[in-house]
């Protein structure tokens, strides 16, 4: 037996939403993907959500009004993908919601002798709820980050699902905005995973200063992949602090942002920027690459590489990856059936539902929390508080 769930991943790339719907098993172990679509935002939308992540400071009311017109633009989502897959409400047991990342601020740093790491998810999931009229579970960062945790990466629970094998060493790869990899040990062992560092973020920067015309981003990474890497900015970039800090670890744009753009432009004030363009965006591979050799295990050395994300779109990402990693088998996840703009989607979907189940979702070696968590925040229906009043204390306790 098998529960339909819907997953919604809104990442730090800012390109757009992502929805899976999703059969998952009684156990919550188990998933299958049915039916997913993605939503671009608009120019104005990115444009406004950019200058929330970017800015030191922000419009409390800008901040706040954006949350719920993310709780409704969530919604329209949903209801489209309700349209195309054929699908009524009733028919779904729970939304699982990530949000949008406004800021992600794992760094414990102290006031009034109490850790203030924190982080930042909008896209109200009391709208959504009321909206679509299914329960959601939004909000999934905070409760590992309360307990000591780097809240982040939390994927490496559906990697673990999808693609631990008893043959071989592997390692899964999400390029989005940033760039995460979960180490999946042939012997069983526990996974390891943690943010490498930059995914999208700073090759989509460099892109808009230094190409502009209203480009976003580097398709395909054909910029990148008509410039030449310098490798002397390359290895002074890779001397930043984030790389030699040992996992667990998380960041996010906060960190990878304009002014850590403008520490590898001034490096490079007098070559060609398509010479510029290629040696940013490929920080992302070389430090992926450099995380795996520095921080992995021999006898848990990956022998296979399986990326998703939008950055397996990325041509140069994927030349360089196979480059810098002559000893693996470099391929994308949708090789394995799971498509690699939606997997992230799939996770949340998973988590939701474990959420329900009471299992904790968390994998403490992989965050640093004391202990495995069960995640997010519940938004209920109507029906389902009806449900809970109708079945309330009909169990005597043990």
């Amino acid at each position: 037996m098998a529960y339909k769930c819907i997953g919604i991943m809104s990442g730090t790339s800012l390109d757009g939403v992502d929805v899976a719907l999703v059969d998952v098993s009684v156990d919550g172990d188990r998933i299958h993907f049915l039916h997913g679509i993605s939503s671009p935002f608009s120019d104005s939308l990115r444009g406004s959500l950019m200058d929330l992540t970017r800015n030191e400071t922000v419009n409390k009311e800008e901040l706040v009004r954006m949350d719920a017109l993310m709780g409704h633009l969530l919604s329209d989502v949903v209801e489209q993908l309700l349209a195309e897959s054929g699908m009524a409400a009733k028919d779904i047991l729970l939304i699982a919601s990530h949000g949008q990342t406004i800021g992600h601020y794992p760094e414990k740093r102290e006031q009034f002798g109490h850790s203030t790491a924190f982080t930042l998810q909008i896209g109200d999931g009391d709208i959504l709820a009321t909206r679509i009229g299914i329960p959601v579970v939004s909000d999934f960062r905070r409760r590992d980050m309360a307990i000591g945790g780097e809240g982040a990466p939390l994927i490496p629970l559906l990697d673990t699902f999808l693609f631990q094998s008893r043959e071989k060493n592997r390692c899964s790869l999400n390029i989005g905005g940033i760039a995460n990899i979960t180490v999946l040990p042939a012997d069983g062992s526990t996974a390891t995973a943690f943010d490498t560092g930059p995914g999208n973020c700073l090759s989509d920067l460099v892109i808009e200063r230094l190409i502009g015309q209203s480009l976003r981003f580097d398709p395909g990474g054909e910029n990148a992949r008509r410039g030449k890497v310098h490798d002397e900015i390359l290895t002074r970039a890779m001397e930043d602090a984030y790389f030699q800090q040992l996992p667990p670890k998380s960041t996010g744009r906060e960190y990878f942002d304009e002014k850590f753009l403008d520490f590898l432009l001034g490096m490079g004030r007098d070559i060609p920027f398509v010479d510029m363009v290629a040696t940013v965006s490929c920080l992302t591979p070389k430090s992926i690459a450099d995380a795996l050799h520095r921080f992995v295990p021999v006898n848990h050395f990956p022998t296979e590489l399986i990326v998703s994300g939008g950055g397996v779109q990325n041509l140069f990402f994927m030349e360089k990856l196979r480059a810098f990693l002559p000893e693996m088998n470099v391929v994308s996840s949708g090789e394995y059936g799971i498509d690699p703009d939606f997997k992230e989607a799939m996770g949340f979907a998973l988590m939701g539902y474990r959420t329900m189940k009471g299992l904790p979702s968390s994998i403490p070696a992989v965050t640093g929390a004391g202990s495995g968590q069960i995640l997010g925040k519940v938004s209920l229906t109507k029906e389902a508080f009806r449900f809970f009043q109708e079945n309330g204390g009909n169990e005597n306790p043990d």
